[in-house]
């Protein structure tokens, strides 16, 4: 039986930070005439800078700490089909924390009329680049990552979970 989910309305989605936004390039299409899967994770991808600013993470803090945040895991739910031209905006929630890992999702809206085209919902952990093993979260990233799922669990929306990952 198939999980089924309830999605955030845009109103929803524009409560939480935005960390990038795109007119959609007509290079983007394939052949079905749709953005393919590609470009929603590289839309996705383009979230990196911004999200890391957030937690308090720049290149020369990485350069130094010799500490990154990696992907671990994705899970993509298409809700429209996006088009060449569209204005797309990337918002971010984050739904969980334990010692290494973050847990959330990425919302794709169509800000041409104002409709979800997909969710990302990730996991990523922290990473010690020296020993390339898994490590605790520094402490002021743990502390950023912290506020900002208490300023998202307080909105009055559940969030989507897949229920394919957990940390």
């Amino acid at each position: 039986m198939a999980l089924r989910v309830t999605m955030p309305t845009a109103a929803q989605v524009r409560q939480l930070p935005e960390l990038a936004r795109v007119r959609v390039p007509r290079e983007w299409e394939d052949i079905n005439g749709h953005v393919n899967v590609q470009h929603h994770l590289g839309l996705y991808d383009m979230t990196t800078d911004r999200l890391m600013a957030l937690l308090g993470i720049s290149r020369e803090w990485v350069r130094q700490q010799r500490v990154g945040i990696i992907d671990l895991e994705h899970h993509i739910w298409f809700q429209r089909e996006l088009f060449a031209g569209e204005e797309v905006a990337a918002y971010l929630r984050f739904t969980a924390r334990n010692a290494k890992r973050v847990q959330g999702i990425v919302f794709m809206l169509d800000e041409t009329d104002g409709t979800l085209a997909s969710a990302i919902e990730f996991v990523s952990m922290a990473l010690d680049l020296d020993a390339r093993r898994a490590i605790a979260l520094p402490e002021v990233v743990a502390r950023n990552i912290d506020t900002l799922l208490d300023t998202h669990s307080a909105l009055a929306w559940a969030a989507p979970t897949s229920g394919a990952m957990h940390i």
